[in-house]
């Protein structure tokens, strides 16, 4: 009988983010494909009224989860400086 090592690296934070990113855009691109498969809002009026929400949905929590990533990978991509501007110096009086 095989042992299960029980002390496995976990998945960073990171890792899950992306892994969840990458779910969500396989579940809108799915929505978007179902007319291949013969299915319209003609045939089906209600079930595409209800996925068509649910791709928003999607789309909103891929929006949200992106803007998550970039705050976690980089937190300083967040702020929209090129080389040439400069921050504004605040004194305290």
């Amino acid at each position: 009988m095989n042992k299960v090592p029980y002390d496995l690296p976990k998945d960073s934070r990171l890792t899950r983010m992306r892994k969840r990113l990458q779910g969500l855009q396989r579940v809108a691109a799915a929505i978007n494909d179902l007319y291949i498969y013969g299915v319209y809002p003609s045939n089906y009026p209600n079930l595409t009224t209800v996925l068509e929400q649910a791709k928003d949905h999607t789309k909103h929590i891929i929006k949200e989860t992106k803007q998550e990533i970039a705050l976690y990978d980089d937190p300083m991509d967040q702020y929209d400086l090129t080389d040439n501007d400069n921050l504004e110096v605040i004194k305290d009086e």
